[in-house]
C-alpha cells in the first residue's frame, strides 16, 4: 500500500468516526430532554396526587365530624346506635 491509500483510508474512518460520535451525541442529547420531561410530568403527578389526596382527607375528617354528631344526637335521644362503640381510626 502506498501512503495516498492510506491516507484516505484515515481519512474515511476519521469522518465515519466523526459521524458516528455525532450521532451518538445527537442520541445522548435527545434521550437526556426526554428523561427531563418525565421527570416534570411525574412530578406535577406527584403533586396533583397530593393535592387530590389532602382533599379526601379533608373529605373524610368532615364526614367523621358530621357522624360524631348524627351518634351524639342518637345518645341524646335515648337511642343505642350501632355500633355502641366509635371505631379507632386505623388507616392514620
Amino acid at each position: 500500500m502506498d501512503a495516498g491509500v492510506i491516507t484516505a483510508i484515515v481519512a474515511g474512518l476519521s469522518a465515519a468516526g466523526a459521524g458516528a460520535w455525532k450521532l451518538i451525541d445527537r442520541a445522548d442529547k435527545k434521550r437526556e430532554r426526554r428523561e427531563v420531561a418525565v421527570e416534570e410530568l411525574l412530578k406535577a403527578q406527584y403533586a396533583k396526587a397530593e393535592a387530590e389526596l389532602a382533599r379526601v382527607k379533608r373529605y373524610c375528617s368532615q364526614i367523621k365530624s358530621a357522624a360524631g354528631k348524627w351518634r351524639e344526637q342518637l345518645i341524646s335521644n335515648d337511642i343505642d346506635p350501632i355500633p355502641a362503640e366509635w371505631p379507632e381510626d386505623t388507616h392514620e
